[in-house]
């Protein structure tokens, strides 16, 4: 899992996350309609879908990173803190900067001026998210209705997905989220597709 304020952040470090040697990316998509699942990923969604995922899938999730996932990424080297998150040392110092400097583009990342926004995700509220939502779908050829979905891809320049509908997921508790999610994560449908990825 991979934390992101939203497709252009992605699209801003798609060489570098391409580096990082993921078989398939994807984005986890759902608005806050989609009862509990951002709740679900405020909690230990996070942390769950991190291992579930495995290391040869990077699944990007619109949302601003919390401290602990701050200070996990950096304790595991995970791929977001070599992404993103080395740029700081604490959550606050983000919070304070953001205000301050958010849309100047003080960074540079591999020869490229990138702001701050672009490399941290802002705390959204639902209509910020709803259109960053919307945003993604709309990149996919999917319609505004195609939620909550997982939508999977090798490149994401490639026109071919994998499109994963969960809308049977909505209004279940957390509990009976994560134990769906869990059971496909665990699951040869997800098996199957990254095979068909190392494949393509």
């Amino acid at each position: 899992m991979i934390p992101v304020p939203g497709l252009d952040s992605v699209r801003c470090e798609w060489v570098v996350i391409r580096a990082e040697g993921f078989t398939l990316h994807g984005f986890l998509v759902f608005l806050a309609s989609d009862h509990y699942f951002q709740e679900y990923l405020d909690g230990d969604g996070l942390a769950d879908l991190d291992i579930w995922t495995g290391r040869e899938c990077a699944v990007f999730v619109v949302q601003s990173p919390s401290a602990k996932w701050i200070e996990y990424a950096k304790a595991t080297d995970h791929s977001w803190w070599r992404l993103f998150g080395s740029l700081v040392t604490a959550h606050e110092e983000v919070e304070e900067v953001l205000v301050e400097h958010g849309k100047v583009p003080l960074l540079k990342i591999d020869g490229s001026r990138r702001t701050l926004q672009e490399v941290f995700a802002p705390c959204l509220n639902q209509f910020q998210h709803g259109a960053e939502m919307e945003k993604i779908l709309h990149r996919f050829n999917l319609g505004p209705t195609d939620h909550p979905s997982l939508i999977l891809f090798k490149d994401l320049k490639d026109r071919r997905i994998w499109y994963v509908d969960m809308s049977d997921l909505v209004d279940l508790a957390e509990r009976d989220l994560r134990t769906a999610l869990h059971r496909w994560f665990a699951g040869s449908e997800f098996r199957k597709l990254l095979s068909e990825a190392r494949d393509a």
